[in-house]
């Protein structure tokens, strides 16, 4: 059901940096969706914005005025205004949706609808799909190339990487995974593109450029959640069947840490400058706090009911 006409939206969008409530960076917000509490949760105000059933995945745009997630039961992305947890819409996608992910102009946002093997482009200013692109079978997640022309897409169900052109909207290439890659993300530079993997149970890395898997990691127990940190530093990946965060070196691609968080890690996501990670602990109601720095925990937040996938302005 639309709640928002696409003039509307376009004002919304078009809310500027100076608004005493909108979320600056300063302000360090954070947005995680509860699976099981049927919303959505701004943090560390901690104020719950009702939603949909089977909330999981969440992504805003790059100021944090925007927030967009994924009802996997309802079929349909919630809207949000990030400054005060307001609905804009319900947009209606494809079966099952998971990831979604705004790109880096806040222009598109694409939705893995792992149901019927299609991605939902959502055109940002009105608030609507304005294209469903058949990818193969079971997309999962995706992630934007630092330019916005291209989208990388997990396909769980074929151990590839779907490539899409957004000029042309469709699959111009696949690229090589582990068995049923997940959750993926990319590397500031756009070289490199960091693969989780749930049937083969690692991280590979994609050496773009050259189309290669460069390197294989062995991680804990699945599922994963995975995110490459914006200052380039570390890959961090989670395991939602174990307790630890695995830290791994950008440049050597070895594992440096594994820190100990707490049962049932899977949303992770870096602050904008790389000094904090969260780490949303699905069972435990918890989202932890870790400090970049000294790869330790340092606080605990409490979210409400299921935290399941987090997103932070400038690392959506």
């Amino acid at each position: 059901m639309r709640l928002l006409t696409a003039g509307a939206a376009l004002m919304v969008l078009g809310l500027t940096a100076g608004c005493a409530q909108t979320p600056s960076v300063a302000d360090n917000p954070v947005f995680v969706t509860l699976s099981a509490g049927q919303g959505v949760v701004a943090l560390p105000r901690g104020a719950v914005w009702p939603a949909g059933e089977e909330m999981t995945y969440i992504t805003t745009d790059p100021e944090g005025r925007l927030v967009l997630a994924t009802s996997s039961r309802e079929n349909q992305v919630y809207a949000f205004e990030a400054r005060n947890g307001r609905l804009l819409a319900r947009v209606p996608v494809g079966q099952t949706p998971k990831g979604v992910k705004i790109d880096h102009a806040g222009r598109w946002a694409a939705v893995a609808n792992e149901g019927d093997g299609t991605l939902s482009l959502i055109d940002l200013a009105a608030l609507t799909v304005v294209d469903t692109i058949q990818v193969g079978p079971t997309p999962h997640n995706s992630v934007f190339s630092p330019d916005d022309s291209l989208l990388y897409v997990t396909l769980q169900g074929d151990s590839s990487v779907a490539v899409v052109s957004l000029a042309r909207r469709t699959v111009i290439d696949r690229l090589p995974a582990g068995r049923a890659p997940h959750n993926v993300d990319i590397s500031p530079d756009g070289r490199r593109l960091y693969v989780s993997n749930i049937g083969s149970r690692d991280l590979t890395v994609l050496d773009l450029p050259t189309r290669r898997i460069i390197r294989r990691i062995p991680l804990a127990p699945p599922h994963y959640g995975v995110d490459a940190t914006p200052d380039g530093r570390y890959v961090l990946v989670t395991g939602i069947a174990g307790q630890v965060v695995t830290v791994v070196d950008a440049r050597k691609l070895e594992v440096v840490k594994q820190i100990p968080v707490g049962i049932g890690p899977h949303g992770v996501r870096a602050s904008r400058d790389g000094q904090t990670a969260y780490v949303a602990l699905v069972p435990q109601n918890r989202v932890a706090v870790i400090n970049l720095s000294t790869l330790t925990v340092d606080r605990y937040l409490e979210p409400g009911n299921g935290p399941f996938w987090i997103a932070v302005p400038g690392n959506p």
